[in-house]
């Protein structure tokens, strides 16, 4: 079953065009109930982060699998021709192991993804969209991650988009230390972001949340404080420094909720999330700095010098992975198809003798002789191809085959004259 890869990321797609190719956590048992109602799909995982929107399928028919992602976005293939990406069976495999190692992402190297990719194929198995060989990829997938962070310095000082964002908040503001500051959202990014932010002595950090409890607990966790979502317009009228990273399809802060302010000093924005979550039109206020996922990218090159030797080794131990992997697919599909064929050739010569033997009870043979006979038939039938081979195999003197035939058929072993 071909393994195919459908998608793009920040590498191919503007920040614009995957801002509209996102899938939400929340819909992800629909988009795979649906994916899967495609007779030519067998099995579907799918990730979306801030920095990529990818399908990862055994499917038979490509362009059904593209036909699907551009659908579900509403978006037209001419929109998406030099954005999106296909990879087909090792090169399939040779990304998704990338992207788990961190070799794809933004930050090269960057754990999250790991987690992110864990989150999507739990998913995907709780939602009945994983076959035998997904499961099987997809352990391998993760052992081989495992394997390039401790053999590979990739995965040494790590480096998160988090962290960057921070380490721009404080090359912007000399005032660091003593700013106010809003980080929205409470998931896996915000907290990075809170605790780069105490990791850097950041006294003043509130926690802006719509559900209010989760605000609470993670601000209870690094002592901040916690303020519901409605409640954000009024905050931002004393704040210096905004960090946004949630998973809401609409803008957080709007243009006219910035517009309606009075500051009497300057306020930094850093908006990571995909779909954004500060209105772009922000930017055109005077007392706005606004930066967004994609302004962070030349921080981030920065931090990759000196790593391209460790990378380089993450490599080759992919591609020895996946090679070994499409070596046991081949094996596994093989095997399948040789089942499949036998029990088909089984099945026929079970109809055919069992129609003559119907026809022989309607004619009112005696029913003994009639199962008799058909046993007797199908026995034969069954065992003429195998038996034909083996004799040739003897002949040959092909002891192989012999061996392996004993063990197929569970037949005792022959003492050697």
């Amino acid at each position: 079953m071909p393994i195919i890869v459908c998608g793009m990321n920040h590498k191919t797609a503007s920040l614009e065009l995957r801002e509209k190719a996102v899938f939400f956590l929340e819909k992800l048992p629909l988009y795979l109930n649906d994916l899967l109602s495609l007779e030519t799909v067998h099995a579907a995982v799918i990730l979306s982060t801030c920095n990529r929107s990818e399908v990862y399928c055994a499917a038979e028919d490509i362009e059904s699998v593209i036909d699907w992602y551009c659908y579900q976005h509403q978006l037209e293939r001419s929109e998406l021709e030099s954005s999106l990406y296909i990879y087909e069976n090792q090169e399939a495999v040779n990304h998704i192991m990338k992207v788990a190692c961190g070799l794809d992402s933004l930050v090269l190297g960057e754990p999250e993804i790991l987690g992110q990719l864990k989150q999507a194929f739990s998913e995907s198995c709780a939602n009945g969209a994983v076959n035998s060989s997904f499961n099987r990829l997809f352990q391998q997938v993760f052992a081989v991650a495992k394997e390039v962070r401790s053999s590979t310095a990739v995965g040494a000082c790590p480096v998160s988009v988090a962290s960057t964002a921070v380490g721009l908040v404080k090359q912007l503001r000399p005032d660091f230390l003593e700013a106010n500051i809003v980080v929205i959202g409470s998931g896996d990014t915000s907290e990075l972001v809170i605790r780069h932010l105490k990791a850097h002595s950041a006294k003043k950090i509130i926690v802006a949340n719509r559900n209010i409890k989760n605000a609470a607990l993670l601000a209870e966790k690094y002592g901040a404080r916690a303020i519901a979502l409605h409640d954000l317009p009024l905050t931002l009228a004393n704040v210096d420094i905004v960090v946004s990273a949630t998973g809401s399809a609409l803008p957080i802060i709007t243009y006219e909720m910035m517009n309606s302010l009075a500051p009497n000093k300057a306020i930094t924005l850093i908006d990571i999330a995909v779909p954004r979550d500060i209105d772009p039109k922000v930017a055109q206020l005077d007392f706005v700095s606004l930066y967004c996922i994609d302004d962070l990218k030349q921080m981030i090159q920065h931090n990759l010098q000196g790593r391209e030797h460790a990378a380089e080794k993450a490599y080759e131990v992919i591609q020895k992975k996946s090679l070994e992997f499409m070596g046991w697919l081949k094996s596994f599909d093989m095997v399948a198809f040789t089942i499949r064929s036998y029990r088909k050739q089984i099945e026929e010569i079970c109809q055919a003798e069992l129609a003559k033997a119907v026809r022989h009870l309607e004619k009112g043979d005696d029913p003994l002789h009639v199962l008799t006979n058909f046993a007797h038939l199908f026995t034969n039938k069954l065992l003429h191809s195998p038996s034909v081979q083996l004799r040739q195999a003897g002949v040959e003197g092909r002891l192989d085959i012999l061996e392996l035939a004993q063990q197929l058929f569970a037949a005792p072993e022959v003492e050697p004259i």
